[in-house]
């Protein structure tokens, strides 16, 4: 008897423990039932973003996603109702101040007293700030330091989704290859500062000249490339020609100061006759070192 009690206390003892820290705890627990709805949501989910209790119970986690997330989110569901453990699923879901938040998952099936599933149980952590961190990473890793636009590795990707494009809108893809003139000779005379506020004022015309789906990169200490989709081969001279309208409006408001001169040379990507990026980068480049020692 004394046993029995002695066991009992024990077990209270260690429910009491369990029930504290699932109160205490900033880790996100929950339980739904077959259907994804939500059963039990510990305090975190409220404490943390703003929920009340009974505006989620009831309701799929997927309510509280966007669409792409949701769907994510509903796959891994399945696979955990099919008895599968599901460790690490990165998703969001929106606060209730509408802010995105990034979670990694974990579930693992919920079974009843004769272990037939009946739903899923699982935690989350906020990964949010790491997120948050990736993403600082990831854009400072592509972006050029000094004019903030693509370094050629990324342009080397994005240009590869880009063809993707062109074969799919049966369109070609215009590469541009510029060079500034005389930058050496600028910082020699002016300094280092001025030769990268040329720079800088360059790869500003750039973006002025093209569209936000265009892709813009520095690839050397003074050159630059872009790619564009074009319907025609005709836009080629349109477009060289909008580049040097604006490089010589630059050079009408600097009025005897610091000047800009460019050499360019270009290149067509054609879905018909595909070749690589790289070829097509040395076409331009070639030309465009002609054009600037001719």
């Amino acid at each position: 008897m004394a046993n029995k009690s002695s066991s009992n206390k024990e077990s209270k003892q260690i429910d009491n423990v369990y029930r504290d820290i699932v109160v205490s705890t900033n880790t996100l627990i929950w339980r739904t039932d077959a259907e994804g709805r939500l059963t039990f949501l510990n305090p975190a989910w409220e404490r943390i973003y703003n929920y009340k209790t009974d505006e989620m119970l009831g309701k799929p986690f997927s309510d509280f996603q966007v669409t792409e997330a949701a769907g994510h989110y509903i796959n891994a569901f399945r696979n955990c109702l099919i008895g599968e453990s599901v460790i690490g699923h990165e998703t969001t879901f929106f606060s209730k101040g509408g802010d995105e938040v990034h979670l990694a998952i974990n579930m693992i099936p919920l079974h009843d007293d004769k272990d037939k599933i009946v739903g899923i149980q699982g935690t989350a952590f906020d990964i949010t700030e790491r997120k948050h961190a990736d993403d600082i990473l990831q854009y400072i890793s592509a972006k050029d330091e000094l004019t903030g636009l693509y370094n050629l590795h990324t342009f080397l990707s994005m240009t590869e989704h880009q063809i993707k494009t062109a074969h799919r809108e049966k369109k070609d893809i215009l590469i541009i290859y510029a060079g500034l003139q005389d930058i050496k000779k600028t910082t020699e005379e002016h300094g280092d500062e001025a030769g990268d506020r040329v720079i800088i004022d360059a790869a500003d015309i750039f973006r002025k000249t093209f569209r936000e789906a265009d892709v813009l990169a520095r690839t050397g200490d003074s050159e630059f490339v872009t790619s564009t989709l074009v319907l025609s081969r005709d836009g080629e001279k349109l477009i060289l020609s909008r580049l040097q309208k604006n490089i010589d409006e630059y050079n009408k408001e600097k009025n005897g100061s610091l000047k800009l001169s460019m050499s360019f040379g270009t290149s067509f990507y054609d879905p018909e006759n595909p070749v690589s990026i790289n070829a097509l980068l040395s076409t331009a480049d070639d030309e465009m070192y002609k054009n600037k020692y001719s």
